[in-house]
């Protein structure tokens, strides 16, 4: 493994070792009023020097319920990859064209995904465990998406995992991926990616291929001829099943599972119910349900309706779910191959000054802005799974929703919970951060109306086994009826001679809430920030059953986000949590960077306490 050695020289840094380093944990660490909050002794405290700032930090040990009881466990850090690393002939987040050949830069170096050029590098990283074979998939967040599976040795005694091999996975046969954000395990064993940011199929230049310059910087996929791509072939669910102990994989996009910007699909635990979360702004909560268990090529998609009750603090409501349609894979593919446009689907209109729209015309507010549409005679199955957002806004649902990121399932209080990374814009009451402005609101619902809180809430959603849909018909055992607020960051200064000064949320509580995960049985949460209103992002741990935060469990280097904080609560009698520290120095504190290799991305674990 070339560069392999350069892990040694990376400082990942316990909760122990910390204090040698000027006080972030253990009997010398450094208490500032800041630290002085209710948390356990395992909690680390926010770094304050430089070089705890360069570093991953974490806990020495967790605080977990086990059948009633409290319970430590000892947590230790490794890395497995960086970016830009090769094993086996591949290169670790190297992007690759439609022939599936490596792209290379202008200066002839390797196009890297890692953060640093047009993307955010590794999103999401997970264990999938073939018949004793365990495996570590990875996506990778630019706008040329890429996959890689590698196989992963374990252990026996200690439980230690290390690649022994590195596999690229093709996506041609679907046009290549597209900005892959967060990710999920099946309870079938199967690894659930996404297509974050779907280009509008609107501005759609017929000529030259472009839509936007973010979306044209997938032209080095097609040789540079952006007409060989189209909008449509990206914002999509895919799933990836490894075979066999080779590692060979079957790749697939669910296109009867809605396009618009996938952060996250989350299947719950009958394997055919799944919640889907649409990452951006003005964008709509969506919920699939398979036609069949362990099967997700067919079903009906819904979009929810929020309905205020409490407009305190991060605010509550009621939920309705809209019936947008059924399809299958098949029907959806085959429309999308066709390469259809826009104006094939729909009529558009200009949007009066009040927010109305001329007769026959239904005016909305997505992401994409306020419009006037009208669906073409024979093209509402188009317009449902092709624009899901937008069609869904025009049968009545929320399309408010700001920055919806990670969701997972709490069997001990049977919840689900979500993160909403930020609470403005379209959540506000026709205002932007706080100032009047409708630019969010005109020509739509308007149903969110909630204070602007830039540092973000995790929400609890209750399931009620009894809900029907907006078509009078049963729904399923696992719908969620409401949306709640449990936690919420608070926006703080520091004083500019504060070593906390470059934090504008409160370091003892959270900011940006983006990736979560639940550990069943424990009452515990863990929630990961991608944030820029902490200069150093935080993983906590929050306590479902009294609804406090009880520990910061990791914080990352500068301008990293951490990402793919997946429970793997059982691999050969060892438990771990996947962990990536996505693009370091990449959205904050460039001028830091002391090493080109800096930059790099980390994908590895936590692992939890020994053997079993």
């Amino acid at each position: 493994m070339d560069r392999k050695y350069r892990f040694g020289a990376i400082v990942i840094s316990s909760f122990a070792a910390i204090a040698l380093l000027g006080g972030c944990g253990g009997d010398n660490a450094v208490v500032t009023p800041e630290d002085s909050y209710s948390v356990r002794d395992s909690s680390i405290a926010y770094p304050a020097s430089d070089a705890q700032k360069r570093e991953i930090n974490v806990a020495d040990k967790i605080v977990l319920k086990e059948n009633g009881a409290e319970k430590e466990y000892s947590l230790e850090y490794r890395t497995v990859f960086r970016t830009g690393v090769t094993l086996g002939g591949e290169t670790f987040g190297l992007l690759k064209d439609m022939n599936d050949q490596p792209l290379l830069e202008a200066d002839g170096s390797q196009y890297i995904c890692n953060g640093q050029f047009g993307g955010s590098g590794p999103d999401h990283t997970e264990f999938i465990d073939q018949n004793g074979s365990l495996f570590m998939v990875t996506q990778f967040e630019c706008q040329i998406g890429a996959i890689y599976v590698a196989k992963l040795d374990q252990n026996g005694t200690t439980g230690e995992l290390k690649a022994a091999d590195l596999k690229f996975v093709s996506q041609k046969d679907y046009h290549g991926g597209y900005v892959h954000c967060a990710g999920s395990k099946t309870p079938w064993n199967t690894f659930l990616g996404s297509e974050e940011y779907e280009p509008n199929a609107a501005t759609l230049d017929i000529t030259t291929g472009s839509v936007n310059k973010y979306y044209d910087q997938i032209a080095p996929y097609f040789g540079g001829d952006l007409t060989l791509a189209s909008p449509y072939y990206y914002g999509w669910i895919t799933e990836l099943a490894i075979l066999n102990a080779a590692g060979d994989t079957n790749y697939t996009k669910h296109y009867s599972m809605g396009r618009f910007s996938h952060e996250l699909a989350y299947v719950m635990p009958d394997a055919k119910t799944v919640y889907l979360s649409d990452d951006g702004t003005n964008c709509v909560f969506f919920m699939y349900v398979a036609d069949n268990a362990n099967d997700l090529s067919a079903g009906t998609l819904y979009a929810a309706k929020w309905n205020q009750t409490s407009n305190v603090g991060a605010g509550s409501a009621d939920l309705e779910w809209i019936k947008l349609g059924h399809a299958t894979d098949a029907e959806i593919k085959a429309i999308v191959d066709s390469k259809p446009l826009f104006s094939d689907i729909f009529d558009s209109a200009t949007m009066n000054g009040d927010g109305t729209c001329p007769t026959g015309f239904t005016a909305i507010n997505t992401t994409n802005g306020a419009e006037c549409l009208k669906v073409k005679a024979g093209q509402e199955k188009a317009a449902a799974f092709l624009e899901s957002r937008r069609y869904a806004a025009m049968l009545g649902a929320t399309s408010e929703f700001r920055k919806m990121e990670g969701i997972t399932y709490d069997p001990d209080k049977k919840r689900v919970y979500m993160a909403i990374s930020q609470i403005a814009k379209g959540m506000e009451d026709n205002k932007k951060y706080g100032e009047a402005n409708d630019k969010y609101d005109i020509g739509g619902n308007n149903d969110i109306k909630l204070e602007y809180n830039k540092c973000g809430a995790v929400y609890a959603l209750d399931i009620d086994a009894n809900m029907k849909d907006s078509d009078g018909a049963n729904l399923t055992q696992y719908a969620v009826k409401n949306m709640y607020a449990v936690v919420a960051g608070t926006p703080k200064s520091y004083d500019e001679n504060s070593s906390y000064a470059n934090n504008s949320c409160d370091i003892n509580g959270i900011a940006s809430p983006d990736n979560i995960t639940y550990l069943p049985g424990s009452y515990t949460l863990l929630i990961g920030e991608d944030t820029s209103y902490h200069q150093n992002d935080l993983l906590w741990a929050f306590d479902t059953e009294n609804e406090k935060l009880k520990d910061r469990v990791v914080s990352t280097p500068y301008g990293s986000e951490t990402t793919s904080a997946m429970w793997q609560p059982n691999i050969n009698g060892f438990t771990y949590i996947n962990f990536v520290t996505q693009h370091p120095y990449g959205e904050s504190d460039k001028d830091k960077v002391k090493d080109p290799f800096d930059v790099e991305s980390y994908v590895g674990y936590i692992q939890v306490g020994g053997k079993k």
